[in-house]
């Protein structure tokens, strides 16, 4: 298996000014519940996000991957958090689908105060991390990358569940990072079967318009 860049780099996948909006909304809202990450890449966001706080007010951390990202991903998160001078065993690694993580985390009533997901970019993959937002505390933010028309696989599930769910308002954008906020509790479950039934049968298209777009963006430009 090929290494991704960040495995090699250790860096963020997110571009500088998704960065500082991330750490500007991190530091303003003043969070203090727990924190989830939802695909972590090498964890270069991850050292990022908790060298934001200080040591004695870090929230306690989650993060939620198959670790099959790239080989020995899961060795590579903790040496760049070795690497930032943040210790590994602080955080709460939860190796596993977020599928089976959060029917786990549902059924034992967890409550977080931030979230970032940032995982498979398929329609019928954002959806069902979107139901995450259940889990999401009044106040709290959740932020989700790769939001835009370049990955209508992100952007579709996203516009679908602020429209239909108002108890979640656009908070900030900065590139393709998209911050959302809970103002309130829920009079209905989020991400019901049938907005999953859509987006899978969506998937297939929105993968396919992708997959033309760059095949047509890689063409040689004529005179």
């Amino acid at each position: 298996m090929s290494h991704r860049p960040s495995a090699i780099n250790l860096k963020p996948e997110m571009s500088p000014a998704e960065l500082s909006a991330l750490g500007e909304w991190l530091r303003q809202a003043e969070l203090r519940g727990r924190h989830l990450e939802v695909g972590t890449a090498a964890g270069g966001t991850l050292c990022f996000m908790l060298e934001c706080y200080a040591p004695d007010r870090r929230p306690s951390f989650a993060v939620v991957d198959t670790m099959s990202y790239f080989a020995s991903q899961l060795d590579t998160v903790k040496e760049n958090l070795r690497a930032h001078g943040l210790a590994p065993e602080n955080v709460d690694f939860r190796v596993a689908t977020s599928r089976e993580v959060f029917a786990a985390a549902e059924a034992a009533g967890e409550r977080f105060s931030f979230m970032l997901v940032d995982a498979s970019h398929k329609a019928r993959h954002v959806m069902a991390d979107l139901r995450w937002l259940r889990l999401l505390e009044v106040g709290g933010l959740a932020c989700f990358h790769d939001y835009g028309t370049a990955f209508k696989g992100v952007t579709w599930p996203l516009d679908r569940v602020l429209r239909n769910y108002p108890q979640f308002t656009r908070f900030g954008q900065a590139g393709s990072l998209l911050a959302v906020r809970r103002e309130r509790e829920s009079d209905r479950r989020e991400v019901t079967a049938w907005d999953r039934l859509l987006a899978l049968a969506w998937s297939p298209y929105l993968q396919w318009e992708r997959s033309l777009r760059k095949r047509l963006d890689s063409r040689p430009k004529g005179r």
